[in-house]
């Protein structure tokens, strides 16, 4: 272990697809955990992204404004890395189809700050074909190109890597090939965990093995379709290859025991709940009728029903009113449907705030993982009533203790739910909400920290026993071959 930590010794990453400016659960989740690493842990972590997008420094605006980011949090981005670090890959030869670009119909210039980073070219359909990023300087440091030709008939993609001359150092064939290269780097052959949180990052990660190298797969969302029959198409190709990983983290034990029941005893899964931080000062005595919704506006979160329950509601209970915090593409539609006593907020860093003054929150998804919301909620005394979706809200809610459960995309029993909770007597909501608080006890910082703890060793000595196995598969290979 690292001096003063209970975490397992090694240098701790976090491998993700990117930061979006207006980040949701997912992100929230990886940079809560990095900050329990780094300020409990005592162990920095080093979060990596591979996104090629220019709006970083709103991101970064955006994770200072949230302070988001704890000391001992580092954010790198793959393609600003490349633009001030060389990288070695393979030799450029002939086909890597490397030729800088020139300004034409189809090429449009990015700006950042005022200067030039990327010029990108599209063909006539506007897809693109080639990327090129420049230092600040003005200098190519990256050439990614899209439609390199291959005997296969199908273009093939070749990031080539420039000197300062612009002449080409370095190419991979395929991003893939790049981000071993990359990991390879920052790793430098040191004991290393590499916890991997974006589906789109998995995908690589289970097939990347090096020695001391530990990559754990974190779990966020359901892996399940909406009917629960099926995994998920965008999951499919990595719960295929489970095995792979030296360890597969989720929030919850039943999510956690459904997979083992279709994917068998081989992988490690482990179950690792997100912390929920206690509020100072619940006043479990108030007793208003304010509604909140905290949630992405796009479609998985359902807030239609929120809005359209909440409207049935007050046709009964009169003063109920609902605040929706949050942003997205379903905004304009949701727009459509607010009437009297309902309000849409909009995107707003310091939404859940007022979980302290609200008296319930609604939550319509249509699937989660530990959906972090309705702890937060809890611990903050704002009564869920949630969608008994797959995972998280079942595991969380004491039905008519600590919140209600209602049947999934049940719009009339959201609402009539809402109707009862808003007529309890007083000292019944204060009961409710003195247990909720009280639920989330055992989601404390130091309590999750440990399991962490608990489950990354676990898995540090899995990847020393396959990795044993993989040197002698090797020898046996070699004498087979020599014989």
């Amino acid at each position: 272990m690292t001096r003063g930590s209970i975490l397992p010794h090694g240098r701790q990453f976090v491998l993700t697809w990117g930061i979006p400016s207006e980040y949701g659960g997912l992100t929230a989740a990886l940079l809560q955990r990095s900050r329990l690493f780094a300020e409990r842990g005592g162990t920095p972590v080093h979060v990596l992204t591979c996104d090629d997008r220019d709006d970083r420094a709103a991101v970064a605006a955006e994770v200072e404004r949230r302070r988001a980011l704890a000391e001992g949090v580092r954010i790198t981005n793959l393609w600003d890395w490349l633009r001030e670090n060389d990288l070695r890959g393979r030799p450029v030869g002939a086909g890597s189809g490397f030729s800088p670009l020139s300004d034409d119909a189809h090429t449009r210039r990015e700006y950042s700050g005022g200067i030039l980073v990327r010029r990108i070219r599209t063909d006539a359909d506007g897809a693109v074909r080639q990327i090129d990023h420049l230092r600040d300087d003005g200098t190519l440091a990256v050439s990614d190109r899209r439609d390199v030709p291959h005997s296969s008939g199908r273009p093939r993609r070749v990031i080539v890597t420039c000197d300062a001359s612009g002449q080409p150092r370095a190419a991979w064939r395929g991003v893939r090939e790049l981000y071993a290269s990359w990991l390879d780097r920052l790793t430098a052959g040191e004991r290393a965990f590499v916890l991997v949180d974006s589906k789109a990052m998995a995908r690589f990660a289970a097939g990347y093995r090096r020695p001391g190298v530990v990559v754990v797969h974190v779990v966020h969302g359901s892996h399940l379709t909406d009917d629960g029959s099926a995994i998920r198409a965008s999951r499919a190709e990595v719960f295929s290859r489970l095995s792979a990983f030296d360890a597969v983290v989720f929030c919850t034990a039943r999510q956690a025991g459904d997979v083992r029941r279709q994917v068998g005893p081989a992988p490690l899964l482990a179950v690792v709940p997100h912390p929920v931080a206690p509020v100072d000062g619940v006043d479990t005595a108030r007793h208003h009728d304010g509604v909140v919704v905290l949630a992405r506006l796009e479609p998985i979160k359902r807030v239609e029903d929120a809005i359209d329950a909440v409207t049935r509601a007050r046709k009964v209970a009169t003063s109920l009113e609902l605040d929706v915090y949050g942003d997205g593409p379903a905004r304009p539609r949701l727009e459509g449907l607010v009437g009297d006593g309902i309000r849409l907020r909009g995107f707003d860093p310091a939404a859940r705030e007022a979980l302290s003054d609200a008296s319930f929150l609604l939550m319509t998804s249509r699937s989660e993982a530990f959906s972090l919301v309705v702890a937060e909620a809890m611990a903050a005394g704002c009564l869920p009533i949630a969608y008994d979706v797959p995972y998280g809200p079942r595991e969380l809610i004491a039905h008519g203790r600590t919140g209600w459960l209602v049947p999934a995309g049940d719009v009339q029993a959201l609402a009539d739910t809402l109707v009862r909770a808003a007529s309890l007597a007083p000292d019944e909501l204060s009961r409710m909400r003195r247990n909720a608080v009280d639920r989330t006890r055992s989601l404390d910082e130091a309590t999750v920290l440990t399991r962490w703890a608990v489950t990354l060793s676990r898995a540090a000595r899995r990847h020393r026993l396959r990795e044993a196995t993989w040197r002698f598969r090797e020898v046996l290979r070699r004498r087979l071959r020599i014989g």
